[in-house]
């Protein structure tokens, strides 16, 4: 699996729309593209991006926390597939047996992304590809 460094460009909120977007850039090169979300996502991802800390864990907070509890560390976040207008995602997650791959929704995976100051990889032949054919 060849992998390309993406990072997470621009959160897109919109209240005349329901799905709300964000926006990947590749690393060091000219491609982007649009993961259409939920608001409730769209607004997680922001929020822990400009590290607006709520009093209680919120749900990214809680995995963040678990994890974290059971030893392990967010590595990375891999954008892995898309299959009929849906993206796939993995959270990479050191743990003291190794690596271990956890399928994410995409949006959910960006929020620990953030939350973690990890990077992110998109897939070039399962994602970039279709999405870009032989320019990938």
């Amino acid at each position: 699996m060849a992998l390309k460094q993406f990072t997470l460009a621009r959160v897109v909120l919109t209240d005349v729309e329901q799905a709300q977007r964000i926006i990947l850039k590749e690393v060091g090169g000219n491609r982007h593209f649009t993961i259409e979300i939920g608001e409730s996502e769209a607004v997680a991802i922001y929020r822990r991006a400009t590290k607006r800390v709520h009093p209680r864990p919120l749900t990214h907070d809680l995995l963040d926390n678990v994890i974290a509890g059971m030893g392990g560390t967010v590595k990375a976040v891999e954008i892995s597939d898309l299959r009929d207008s849906t993206y796939f995602a993995n959270l990479v997650i050191q743990t003291a047996d190794g690596e271990v791959r956890i399928d994410a929704r995409p949006s959910d995976a960006i929020a620990i992304l953030v939350g973690a100051g990890v990077e992110l990889f998109v897939d070039d032949e399962r994602v970039l590809k279709p999405l870009y054919g032989d320019e990938a």
